[in-house]
């Protein structure tokens, strides 16, 4: 990677880090504001099952495995300088997946009552299934601005600009939370006994609904600008395009490989329908959410800069170019990434209570099961994270269908685990589970990598990796000493908890980063060094030139998902 493409991509993932932080944090205030109106009983679990079956098509066939098959054909036609072909490619998909999610919508409208019977079928009580099957047919129709939404993401990376798809995620959140607010505030979530009403949990799914729609259209006018435009030529449908099939060899692996993933996130659901606890199902997602923080943050982020780059590089055979950027990014996920797992580890239980118990709606038990689901999350995070890169790389070289191999393995294995854990442990079993089958992922995914394009020096990942956790016993020392102090002098008022549970956060990444300082870790250094530059320069990420290619992101940078 030369050096002016460094800095750009090193500005570009601070841009994304800060504007997914951002959204991370309001989806944080939005599962706040969610709890503290609709609690996290048997309700919130119909909600959670509402959205499974959606959430797989979506993955399947929607934003993720589209985007995946997109980007690699539609970044190297214009890596090729062949942006009719690109954009024609880009306008008879759009059509085709608007046809195909309409159908799926209506499919799933019409046979929701099945839908609900495959996704929960541990579910007995009639009142939950019968709201589960409600709110599943609210949720289907937002497939549709999904799909689009992924295709304008698409394109908008592939021409490196980043922001306002990272932007667009913020918008969801807030239309979200301020839909609840306001029902609140006008027809209210509980009833004339205090028994929250199911409307509550309608106005939140509609809410859903609505937010998407918002998330496609402020992605519209950025992707209009790009077009392709000829005088006296226009785009038409083209379902014989050779770029379609190109996506179409990616897309199939992709979608495979994704089913089987979010299969996984299925299976863990059903299994959780049979236990006792009816808000089982909501307590893993409320942990799922934390846990997917620091993930959202920085593994997505660092993945989707990266994407356009690495897609570039296999397209032009610069596999140097390819493997050294691939390393940077397995390396810095694992550095950003580690210090949650101690947290989330040392610290669960004052972080599950400082944010979900708030006043009666939701009980020590609860927040117990959230903090043990959260604990055995943790255990995988790190893998997880770097899973999604690595994930992108197979995509990048075209070679997609590699994934299957290790996730066909994976689906057996988290079913088998799940049953062996999920009596024993509660929800903890079921999220162990998935922490055992993500560290399985990772090895077999390096191990198939590096039969495909050499290595991607695996031993300075390692090294680095080792540094990381030794730079975690300084910050478990910390963290966990300013919390127990503070909570022991301070008390458990919501006040006192925000001060003592963030005060362990900051002062143990502190603690994180002196000691990865200390140790010459070149991961520390160029993050400091890209948020440094940031600050200094202060440019917009955004503006295209006329010719379509884009100018998008300062030039600072310093990153040496």
């Amino acid at each position: 990677m030369n050096n002016a493409t460094k800095r750009t991509l090193a500005a570009a993932t601070a841009f994304l880090i800060f504007a997914t932080a951002a959204s991370r944090l309001l989806g944080l205030v939005r599962e706040i504001v969610q709890v503290y109106y609709l609690g996290l009983g048997d309700q919130m679990s119909a909600f959670t099952a509402a959205q499974k079956l959606p959430n797989l098509v979506r993955a399947l066939l929607a934003d993720t495995a589209l985007s995946a098959a997109f980007i690699p054909v539609f970044s190297g036609l214009l890596e090729k300088d062949k942006r009719r072909e690109a954009w024609q490619a880009a306008y008879t998909v759009s059509v085709m997946v608007a046809i195909v999610l309409g159908v799926v919508t209506v499919l799933g409208i019409i046979f929701a009552p099945q839908v609900v019977k495959l996704v929960v079928p541990g579910y007995k009580n009639a009142d939950q299934i019968a709201l589960t099957v409600s709110l599943t047919r609210i949720m289907f129709p937002q497939l549709i601005a999904l799909g689009l939404a992924g295709i304008a993401m698409g394109i908008l990376n592939s021409y490196n600009h980043f922001s306002i798809p990272a932007i667009a995620p913020i918008v969801w959140n807030v239309i979200i939370i301020l839909s609840l607010v306001v029902f609140s505030f006008f027809i209210g979530f509980k009833d004339s006994q205090g028994l929250i009403k199911n409307s509550g949990f309608e106005a939140l799914a509609w809410a859903t609904f609505l937010g998407t729609v918002v998330m496609l259209l402020i992605q519209a006018p950025a992707v209009w600008k790009r077009r392709w435009r000829e005088p006296g030529e226009r785009l038409r449908l083209n379902f014989r395009d050779p770029a379609l099939r190109q996506m179409g060899l990616i897309l199939g692996p992709v979608m495979i490989s994704l089913g089987i993933i979010n299969f996984n996130a299925l299976v863990d659901t059903q299994f959780a329908s049979y236990l006792h606890d009816a808000s089982a199902v909501a307590v893993i997602d409320k942990a799922f959410r934390l846990f997917q923080l620091p993930q959202g943050v920085f593994a997505i982020a660092i993945g989707t800069v990266l994407f356009p780059a690495l897609s570039r590089h296999a397209a032009g055979n610069r596999f140097k170019e390819f493997k050294d950027d691939l390393s940077m990014g397995i390396r810095q996920i694992f550095f950003l990434t580690l210090p949650f797992v101690a947290f989330f580890v040392l610290l669960a239980v004052p972080t599950v209570r400082l944010i979900y118990q708030h006043g009666r709606e939701v009980d020590s038990a609860q927040i117990a099961s959230v903090a043990s689901a959260l604990t055995f999350f943790s255990v995988g995070m790190a893998f997880v994270s770097v899973n999604t890169l690595l994930n992108r790389a197979f995509y990048s070289i075209r070679k997609s269908w590699l994934p299957l191999v290790t996730g066909v393995v994976n689906l057996a294995l988290n079913a088998l685990l799940d049953w062996a854990f999920y009596k024993r442990l509660g929800v903890g079993g079921i999220t162990l589970s998935t922490s055992l089958v993500s560290l399985f992922n990772f090895f077999g995914l390096m191990v198939l990598l590096r039969m495909n394009i050499g290595t991607v020096d695996e031993l300075r990942v390692l090294r680095s990796f080792a540094r990381a956790i030794v730079a975690l016993i300084p910050l478990a020392a910390v963290a966990y000493g300013v919390w127990w102090g503070l909570d022991a002098l301070l008390g458990r008022s919501n006040q006192a908890q925000i001060l003592s549970v963030g005060a362990a956060y900051v002062l143990g990444a502190g603690a994180y980063l002196l000691a990865a300082r200390a140790m010459r870790m070149e991961e520390a250094r160029d993050i400091v060094s890209a948020i440094r530059r940031r600050r200094s320069r202060g440019r917009s990420l955004d503006g295209p030139s006329q010719d379509g290619q884009s100018q998008d992101g300062p030039p600072a940078g310093g990153l040496g998902e």
